[in-house]
């Protein structure tokens, strides 16, 4: 629509009639009604999008009715008319909810400024509102992919912890996803619109971490030619994405301490306050309580950023979802490298399944592009795989277990990659283990 659609209500009928052929002749689809009541009874069979009410009506008053159309899920914009004596009451109006006010007699050249205004601020908050809708649709799964337990797990509290403010902490291996993560939490968020900054804090000095994430003052140190503004300003009304926090100083430490109790800081060289409202993920690859009780994180620090923990296994804890994350990285690179390609042999799956995978999801979506850049046929094959992907055929018998792994781990790489071998037969893998088939049926079951 190119105009609104206008509810007019005065009890004057020859001042209302007047209005509405005014409007009408205008452009705008309108409808005049004499009382609070007859607006109320015209609103519950049709949609308006700014009404236009004299405050002085029989009946039910204009506050009143002003009251009543606010309980409504989608309120339409209100103008009050009141008289010059009675600006008071129009200011009182406004309190109560509604938009703008002007007084009698009616301008007809400013009540249509006001109708366009109104109207160019409601067609706002709809593409508003649709953005935000489109976001979150996009980012709602992202490449978060998996049917494993643990997986659905974490996408059902992603959904449940987006809406809060809390601070949320993400533990997982390097190349699990944890900046995927973060980004899926603040694109289902109220912060949608607004800014998401990243910093990795791995690999950076302490000054030059404190000056990315508080800003610095022109002069602060050498090569400070300008004032600059950090992470946590750039991030203001949005999330800001601290990866490796586990890597910060003490000294970086207490300052990001003040930030989450205040939500205030100074520039490095400093002296004014600043306030920001940021929404903070954390995420490491550290066991950081094992680092504050050796002493090189704060102890109030992991609580203020543990608020909420989300824990990303690794992908060789998930093997289950290897064909669903593969294909969807073949759609993802056959479409970005214009390639007409359906997916993997038989032999080039086990090889990816079989695999350790120490890099995790990241190493995974790398070799598949490789894979994809590579391939010419309309299949992936094992000719395509880097070769520390593809197991040596002497060494097709060997299991290899890194150094460290837990026995509950070793038990379940040995079932998983029997199973491989023996094309998913418990009979076969149970005679080579020398276990009864119903251990691992009990041990398949148990690992989802």
């Amino acid at each position: 629509m190119t105009k609104p659609r206008i509810l007019l209500i005065d009890d004057d009928k020859t001042a209302l009639n007047g209005l509405v052929k005014i409007l009408a002749h205008d452009g705008y689809p309108v409808s005049g009604v004499l009382s609070g009541y007859e607006a109320l009874n015209l609103l519950s069979r049709k949609n308006v999008d700014i009404i236009v009410t004299d405050m002085k009506l029989p009946g039910m008053g204009g506050l009143s009715l002003i009251h009543e159309l606010r309980k409504k899920e989608e309120p339409a914009a209100i103008v009050i008319i009141t008289a010059y004596s009675s600006v008071k009451t129009a200011v009182e109006a406004i309190k109560c909810g509604a938009d703008d006010y002007l007084t009698k007699p009616v301008n007809i050249e400013e009540l249509e400024l006001v109708l366009e205004k109104l109207w160019e601020r409601q067609q706002l908050i709809v593409q508003n509102r649709v953005l935000k809708e489109k976001l979150k649709d996009k980012y709602k799964s992202s490449e978060l992919v998996g049917n494993t337990p643990q997986m659905q797990r974490i996408i059902k509290m992603i959904e449940d912890v987006a809406p809060s403010t809390a601070s949320i902490l993400i533990l997982g291996e390097t190349g699990t996803g944890k900046e995927l993560v973060a980004n899926a939490i603040h694109y289902q968020s109220d912060r949608v619109c607004m800014p998401f900054v990243a910093l990795h804090c791995a690999a950076l000095s302490e000054s030059i971490l404190e000056s990315e994430l508080f800003g610095h003052e022109k002069g602060a140190f050498t090569g400070a030619v300008q004032s600059r503004k950090g992470r946590f300003e750039l991030a203001d009304g949005g999330t800001l994405f601290l990866d490796e926090v586990g890597e910060m100083s003490i000294k970086v430490q207490v300052k990001l301490l003040r930030v989450l109790e205040k939500g205030e800081f100074e520039r490095v060289g400093g002296e004014k306050t600043i306030k920001v409202d940021v929404r903070l993920i954390a995420a490491t690859n550290r066991n950081l309580e094992r680092e504050v009780s050796e002493g090189r994180f704060r102890e109030d620090l992991f609580y203020r950023l543990n608020v909420i923990t989300i824990h990303l296994p690794p992908l060789r804890e998930r093997r289950e979802d290897m064909p669903i994350l593969s294909n969807f990285f073949v759609i993802k690179y056959a479409k970005k490298y214009k390639k007409e390609i359906k997916g993997f042999t038989p032999e080039a799956m086990e090889a990816l399944c079989a695999y350790h995978w120490p890099g995790n999801v990241r190493e995974l979506e790398n070799v598949i592009e490789r894979s994809i850049v590579l391939c010419k046929k309309s299949m992936i094959t094992v000719d395509h795989l880097p070769k520390n992907i593809i197991p040596n055929k002497e060494d097709v018998s060997l299991i290899k277990i890194p150094l460290g792994t837990s026995l509950e781990e070793a038990e379940k790489e040995i079932i998983q990659k029997t199973l491989l071998m023996t094309h998913g037969s418990k009979k076969e893998a149970a005679k080579i283990l020398g276990i009864s088939s119903r251990k691992i049926e009990y041990k398949v079951k148990e690992w989802g």
